[in-house]
């Protein structure tokens, strides 16, 4: 009987901590950086990569992206802006800087946690506290001159719904 009760209690934690992930259709938002003598160069967002729930009674949603490094090396930047393109749908304050783990030949990542004692919890081990700047209009700034080398990612979430475009980067 315990065990029954143990496994209808997970079902019902499991319901509403299911990750919801929106494909963009059309670019919302826009990440890049400025050279010295402050020409734009765009960062493309990695198509490559796939997700995963782990876990039962307690569970992680996990982005694994290919390969073990970036196709895009910005260790000479201070600074990573991002251009919200859609100002209706997205606020500034839900871009995270995520760390990825080198794992095997994948860079992961975990976006939310959920346990049935705790609950759901969307900042994980991997989020990377930062202070997002404005800068002009719907362009904003995030300084990341303190970040060691090492593989990143700027994504877009808000609670546990997460917007498709995985923007990574190494240091």
């Amino acid at each position: 009987m315990r065990l029954l009760i143990s496994f209808i209690f997970t079902l019902l934690c499991l319901c509403p901590a299911k990750s919801q992930e929106t494909e963009a259709k059309e670019v919302l938002f826009k990440v890049f950086v400025k050279d010295n003598d402050g020409t734009r160069i765009d960062l493309t967002a990695n198509e490559n990569y796939e997700s995963k729930i782990t876990g039962f009674f307690s569970h992680k949603a996990k982005y694994i992206l290919k390969g073990t490094n970036a196709d895009r090396n910005i260790s000479q930047h201070n600074d990573i802006f991002i251009e919200i393109l859609d100002t209706v749908q997205l606020r500034p304050n839900f871009f995270r800087l995520m760390n990825l783990k080198v794992k095997k030949r994948n860079r992961e990542m975990v976006c939310w946690s959920n346990s049935m004692v705790v609950g759901p919890k969307d900042h994980s081990k991997d989020f990377i506290p930062t202070v997002i700047y404005p800068v002009d209009g719907n362009i904003y700034r995030i300084s990341i001159k303190d970040l060691t080398a090492g593989n990143y990612l700027i994504m877009y979430q808000e609670g546990l719904s997460i917007l498709i475009l995985f923007y990574d980067f190494d240091k």
